[in-house]
Order: structure tokens, then sequence, then C-alpha cells
């Protein structure tokens, strides 16, 4: 049981349907000239044996009574992988254009805070014959480390699928309910960490605090003078790295190489 950071948890309470607070990617394959399996069900038996490797993956939130503190993320033994990956058909001629809209749509849904917070779509009938994987996950439960747990699962380094040991063997079984009485000791030990943080970062923000005002000291300039030290225009740095990333890369997977396409839009 891990009690919700404050950060963590402002992406729940700042989610409506109009701004979902779910991260999405979407990446396109090329299958093996010799495949002959069901892709679809290969991924799903292929997340089933990699579950454990990932917390973002078995967990689901549990709400604190009367909400007196931020949720807490508890393991989820009953996950059912046909609930969480789905596959899709594209209606012919199979554009990227069809593409973009039906991961648009895709994406514009919110995840069901009752179950772990991930779904993933496998997408076929592209007219290029590519396979399409779309992945959502909410933002409350993906941080760099999750990020790299979540590769780790996925992605393979080399043509051999790895295998990954089962899961341990757990002592209780069937599904876990948390008590009142545990979940309001999680919370006083959740407040206690979070003002124990706060009163760690006192110093660093005083220095920073200091750090800036000498900064913005040293750039007054005297009257009718123009400081040379502009710095550079966000938006036009930001535009350029959009135009570089919109293009397309290939990564190897199992033996073969796979387009992968990323696209992105300010702001």
């Amino acid at each position: 049981m891990d009690q919700l950071s404050s950060m963590d948890a402002s992406f729940l309470h700042l989610e409506t349907p109009e701004t979902p607070m779910h991260i999405g990617s979407l990446m396109l394959f090329e299958l093996p000239e010799d495949y002959k399996g069901d892709y679809y069900e290969d991924v799903k038996a292929l997340l089933g044996k990699r579950l454990h490797l990932s917390a973002l993956l078995n967990r689901k939130l549990a709400q604190m009574p009367f909400e007196l503190a931020e949720p807490v993320w508890i393991e989820d033994d009953d996950i059912e992988l046909d609930y969480h990956v789905r596959t899709v058909t594209l209606r012919r001629p199979g554009t990227m254009a069809q593409l973009e809209q039906l991961v648009a749509r895709l994406h514009a849904s919110l995840l069901d805070r009752s179950r772990p917070l991930w779904e993933m779509y496998v997408i076929d009938g592209l007219e290029n014959g590519l396979v399409a994987f779309y992945t959502k996950a909410h933002h409350s439960g993906v941080d760099g480390k999750a990020g790299v747990e979540l590769a780790k699962v996925l992605y393979d380094i080399s043509p051999q699928v790895r295998q990954v040991p089962p899961p341990r063997r757990k002592r209780t079984s069937g599904q876990y309910q948390l008590g009142v009485t545990e979940l309001l000791q999680a919370a006083a030990a959740n407040a206690a960490q979070q003002y124990r943080k706060l009163a760690e970062l006192l110093p660093t923000a005083a220095k920073a605090f200091g750090t800036a005002a000498s900064v913005v000291a040293s750039q007054r300039s005297e009257k009718g003078e123009r400081s040379l030290n502009l710095g550079l225009a966000p938006n036009t740095i930001f535009k350029l790295l959009l135009k570089r990333m919109s293009r397309h890369h290939k990564i190897q997977s199992n033996g073969h190489e796979s387009p992968i396409l990323i696209r992105a839009s300010p702001g």
C-alpha cells in the first residue's frame, strides 16, 4: 500500500471529462514477414506474464474514509486483461487520418478509477500493413521510474523473447480489502512524510530565491540601454524541436526494424 503524494493526487483532483489527466503514446510496428500468429493474443499473453514487473499495471486506487487524506495505491489481484488490452480494426481503406481520428476518440475517454489506471489497444487494418499500438495511463501513476518499468515490460533488447520469472506466491488469496484503521494509519504516516519533505526543502528553496535575486540584479541596465543577455525565445525552440520529432524513426524489435510515429503539437 502506497500513499499518493500531493503532486500525484492533484492529477486526480484536476481531472474533468473536458481535461483528462492521462498520457498516451502511439507506435507503429512492422510485423516480421513470416509472422502467422494473432498479434493481439500474443500481446495479451506477453503482458499477462509480465504484469508483476510494473507497479503501474497491477495496482489501483483506494479512497480514504470520508476523504480525510489522499487515496492510496493497493495491489489488484483480479486484473481483467480482456478489459485493459483491446483490439480495434480500422474500416477500409485504413488511412493515417482514420487512425488519428480513432486515437483521438480513445484518448478523450476517462480511465475507470475502480480498475488499474491503464489501457492498451492493438489497432490493425492500416492500408500500409503496419500495426498500431496505443497506450494510455493516468498521470497520477506514471513518473520517470514507472515509465522505465513499463518499457521493460513491453520491450526486449534482443530478437528472442526473454523469459521472466513468475510472481512470488502470496500468503493471502482473494481480493484484499483495507480496513478503516489501516487507511487512517496510512494517512497519518503520509502527512508526517509530507511535512518532513517540506522541512527538508526549505533550505534549498531559500538558496534558490537568493540565486534568482542575484540574477535579476545582475541583469539590470541603465536607462535607455538594452541588455544583450536576453536569452532565447522558447516558442521558437519548441517549434523547431517539434519539427525534428515529427519525422519517423526506427527501432529494432525482434530483429526487425519498426517505425515509430512520434507526433506532438504545441499547447
